[in-house]
């Protein structure tokens, strides 16, 4: 068992955070399915509660060999894809912070986010490889997906030429879960950064602690009255908190299942 640091004055999630909620939904709901990757090519995928636990756990294991330590900053700048969701959990359960950016911005956008942050390392994928290792000099490392979520890549470019930091397959970053290390379970200790949008000066970081994220779980899974045998529809971006937390940590809170898209198509909706 993990020591647990209380605050039962502060919220209502003394004794949580959100690798122990993933633990408690794979120990619950084991082999039933909590993602499905729907890409528009390749290969759909489904991913089981205990399935999603592994996955993360190794990944956590992996950025932790590869020097991610708790409270580092991981910029994780990709359009929509399972790689999202799983570096997500994965600095959750490591206790880092995951910094989800807009794919959508331009270099001097995603220069200033990771200096903003401070971000140590980078996830990405092919078609942005060149951009983030051209404006994030400072990164340590930087893992590029092997696709551009779902589609074959562009040739060359999961290899920016003159990349000022080592460019590594985004495969082989996972690690063996008994290389964690031991972490108290704080559901005040930091979780992500989402950056703002539609202000009138630099996009302000917004810092979630775990409680944030749990009641984002919480409180979405109560409004949409959802049920374990609902299936969520995710299309929105996941670097947003509406398809972070309305969608994906709503569907975990209530053991529902989340169909995951790139975007959304209507003539496959």
């Amino acid at each position: 068992m993990r020591p647990v640091l209380r605050h039962p004055d502060l919220h209502p999630f003394s004794g949580l955070d959100m690798a122990a909620l993933v633990d408690d939904r794979a120990d619950r709901w084991g082999d039933k399915p909590f993602l499905v990757w729907e890409p528009f090519s390749g290969p759909a995928e489904i991913v089981s509660y205990a399935a999603f636990r592994d996955r993360t756990m190794r990944l956590a294991a992996g950025l932790h060999g590869r020097g991610l330590r708790a409270g580092d900053f991981l910029l994780i700048h990709l359009d929509n894809c399972l790689e999202t969701v799983l570096a997500w959990h994965a600095c959750a359960r490591l206790g880092a912070v995951a910094v989800t950016t807009n794919a959508r911005s331009a270099g001097a956008e995603l220069a200033y986010f990771a200096e903003h942050c401070g971000a140590v390392a980078g996830i990405t994928q092919p078609r942005f490889a060149a951009l983030a290792a051209r404006h994030c000099p400072a990164l340590k490392w930087l893992a590029v997906t092997a696709t551009d979520n779902g589609e074959a890549p562009e040739p060359g470019s999961m290899n920016p030429p003159d990349a000022a930091m080592p460019i590594l397959p985004f495969a082989d970053l996972d690690g063996d879960p008994a290389d964690l290390p031991a972490r108290a379970v704080d559901p005040m200790a930091p979780i992500c950064v989402q950056y703002t949008s539609g202000t009138t000066s630099r996009p302000k970081g917004v810092l979630w602690s775990h409680a944030n994220a749990l009641w984002g779980a919480r409180i979405n899974a109560a409004h949409q009255t959802l049920r374990a045998d609902d299936v969520h529809l995710t299309f929105l971006p996941l670097f947003h908190t509406n398809a972070q937390a309305y969608s994906v940590l709503s569907s975990l809170w209530a053991g529902a299942t989340a169909v995951l898209q790139p975007r959304f198509s209507a003539s496959r909706f």
